[in-house]
């Protein structure tokens, strides 16, 4: 039997553990035992991995965790695998526009107008903000002279500020007064009304964003508009003051001009294919999304006890309490205008569900500072018929910020108040990577740091980490946050290879029983490959893992 990772021989040991020597080779090694008491879990010895082929017990757990992705319904945000001819030529276009705009590069207000901005002004001020007078100097003392491509797409300090990527995210995709699913005019959101040219396309804009009741929450609101919320200095320090406090215009403004623009560029560029590509692509990877990933779920994964799930919308947790044999748990207060859960499934038959509780709050209590957005962190008490659990699920923010102060938290939570639960975690950690470019391309050694504070191992425990990822895509030139867009050049470049997802636990708790297994197909198959694909919606592989716990180690 090969243990996956050499125990040193002064660890503590649990009985459990001690007493299957058939897991390891003893001669050279002289243990100290004592109990699994949690008290002594950061002494405990690292999981060990049994090799499949050698084992003779079927495992405890088989826990899945899968962060399905989506913060948005832009299909064209990352490079896909994709056979259409129409799709490779737009976007080498697009790429080869931004290298050099030329003649396309026109100033904004040559696209957007000021007869546009002033309706869009009126729009503001009937909206009862006040004092839009630093919105005229911003537009007219500098914005509107930019060049479209050159000095506004590609300027990074409208990403860094977060003034097109948060309203689109607040915007993209919302329910009206009616309930029924509306998409923001513009070329990347699912909307499917035909846009003749800019003229027609501000029109819809305008309505969708000031006309249209809104349904959030129960709640109805005026317009789109009204979801838009302050963007904080505190947490985007590139904003100044000034920008800080008109921060509800100044992102609607950027938000029109970001949409006016890419809407003048594929009509020059693709006019006769981009719409009909569009719909296609958002047919495959955002209409069905829901649909797709919970057949996935069901065909390739049934017999999961725990799936974790990141980033998933209201349309999957609904599909999910229905067509599957698990059992939803999901943080209480979600904001639904992210769209972005972190839930847990918990198999019926083997959990009771009249026994689980949210201790959610448990956890971000002892954060210092507001660094996890409502719903992405999911935890949850619960008992079953092989002991109690402490179950968690966790989407790290993209710097990986606050992934060590929530495993802090939730390891004393889990230590201090639920002793005699048996923890288990599963998370996209985004880890933060080392400038210096020691720790790794994705910070995957400084994720094992973290770990070892915590006295916690992980699925991927006695692996080579610099062979596993678990992310594999590149964002295009067709979304919000250009300063992270990859020529094509560089799309197969293994430095968007990523490790971001993790199934974790005590050591003293859990063992490891086979190695984890990626699946980036859908059929339990794991290919060196971009995602998403059509078959895959999802730019994260699904990561599962057999466990064993250390009650039922001797049966």
């Amino acid at each position: 039997m090969k243990v996956s990772k050499m125990i040193p021989s002064d660890a503590i040991v649990p009985s459990w553990l001690a007493s299957r020597k058939d897991w390891w080779n003893v001669e050279d090694l002289n243990f100290r035992r004592s109990s699994s008491a949690p008290a002594q879990i950061r002494q405990c010895v690292d999981t060990i991995e049994v090799s499949p082929e050698s084992s003779k017990r079927r495992p405890d757990l088989f826990v899945v965790s899968w962060n399905i992705a989506s913060p948005n319904n832009n299909p064209f945000e990352y490079w896909s695998m994709h056979e259409c001819t129409e799709y490779n030529n737009l976007m080498v276009a697009l790429e080869a526009c931004f290298e050099n705009p030329s003649e396309l590069d026109q100033q904004l207000r040559q696209i957007f107008t000021n007869e546009m901005y002033y309706q869009l002004r009126q729009q503001l001020s009937n909206e009862g903000l006040a004092d839009l007078d630093h919105l005229d100097a911003y537009w007219f003392g500098s914005l509107s002279k930019r060049r479209a491509v050159s000095e506004f797409l590609k300027d990074v300090s409208f990403g860094e500020k977060r003034l097109i990527s948060m309203p689109d995210r607040m915007t993209n995709i919302l329910k009206n007064a009616h309930g029924e699913t509306i998409y923001r005019p513009s070329p990347i959101t699912g909307c499917i009304t035909d846009l003749v040219n800019v003229e027609t396309w501000w029109s819809l804009w305008k309505d969708y964003m000031f006309k249209t009741s809104i349904c959030l929450r129960g709640k109805i609101l005026p317009n789109a508009f009204a979801v838009l919320d302050k963007i904080s200095r505190s947490k985007y320090p590139a904003l100044d003051e000034a920008e800080e406090a008109m921060s509800r215009p100044l992102q609607t403004l950027c938000l029109a001009l970001f949409d006016a623009v890419f809407t003048q560029l594929l009509f020059k560029l693709a006019p006769d294919t981009w719409q009909p590509l569009k719909r296609q692509l958002h047919e495959n990877l955002y209409e069905k999304k829901a649909a797709c990933c919970i057949s996935l779920l069901h065909d390739q994964y049934l017999d999961a006890d725990i799936i974790f799930v990141q980033e998933a919308s209201e349309a999957f947790a609904a599909r999910a309490s229905v067509c599957l044999n698990h059992a939803v748990l999901r943080p209480t207060g979600v904001d639904g205008r992210r769209s972005q859960m972190s839930l847990i499934l918990a198999k019926k038959s083997l959990f009771v569900q009249a026994s689980a509780r949210d201790v959610t709050e448990e956890v971000l209590v002892l954060l210092k500072s507001k660094c996890v957005d409502a719903g992405d962190l999911c935890v949850f008490k619960i008992s079953s018929r092989k002991g109690k659990f402490l179950l968690a699920s966790f989407h790290g923010d993209s710097n990986g910020r606050s992934t060590g102060p929530v495993l802090a938290a939730l390891d004393r939570v889990a230590q201090e108040r639920y002793p005699d639960y048996v923890l288990i975690f599963g998370l996209d950690a985004n880890p933060p990577s080392d400038p210096c470019g020691l720790d790794g391309p994705d910070g995957r050694w400084e994720m094992e740091g973290l770990l070892a504070g915590a006295g916690m191992s992980s699925c991927w425990a006695g692996q080579d980490l610099r062979d596993v990822w678990t992310t594999f895509s590149a964002r295009t030139y067709l979304q919000p946050q250009l300063h992270k867009a990859v020529p094509l050049s560089r799309v197969m470049d293994p430095a968007h290879r990523r490790l971001k997802d993790w199934i974790l636990f005590y050591g003293a708790q859990v063992a490891v029983e086979v190695g984890a297994a990626r699946d980036n197909t859908g059929r339990r198959q794991f290919e060196a490959r971009v995602m998403p694909s059509r078959g895959f919606p999802s730019d994260h592989a699904l990561v599962s893992a057999s466990l064993v716990l250390a009650e039922s180690a001797e049966l």
